[in-house]
């Protein structure tokens, strides 16, 4: 056992900074903006992770990375898929209660929903933006292949 890895399997902020391409600056502000939190502290004052964190940061990683998507979207997302999660549990907890089960049903499909109009929003904005530069490179490449007209 390391000390970067406590008996728990807690991690430190150094062995979180090893496993991923952040900052420690970075885990700081997504713990401010409330986007993660420590699991706990040590006996000193420093940050433990638990797997969850870190898998919720990899996620929010992703999301900036793949989506571009800012970090109010990303908290929209993460908050999201703890409703869905929490649906799926209680929807299991309430087996014999179908009319229970169609509620939770409704709910998450609602969520998902959601999900994916912000998410078709998105696309819709990426996709303009990308139309915009495409014209311009079409007229960038007439322009060359045309040349200069004076």
């Amino acid at each position: 056992m390391t000390v970067t890895e406590q008996e728990s399997g807690e991690l430190t902020v150094e062995a979180v900074l090893r496993q991923l391409p952040v900052t420690p600056r970075t885990l700081r502000y997504y713990e401010e903006v409330g986007l993660i939190a420590p699991s706990s502290r040590t006996s000193g004052g420093h940050r433990l992770y638990d797997q969850e964190t870190v898998e919720r940061l990899q996620q929010i990683l992703r999301l900036k990375e793949n989506l571009g998507v800012s970090l109010q979207e990303i908290r929209e997302i993460l908050d999201a898929e703890q409703a869905l999660d929490a649906l799926r549990q209680s929807f299991h907890q309430n087996r014999q209660d179908q009319d229970r089960q169609l509620e939770y049903t409704d709910r998450y499909i609602e969520v998902l929903r959601h999900l994916i109009e912000k998410m078709d929003e998105k696309i819709k904005s990426v996709t303009a933006m990308r139309n915009r530069y495409q014209e311009r490179l079409q007229k960038s490449l007439d322009f060359r292949e045309n040349g200069i007209r004076k």
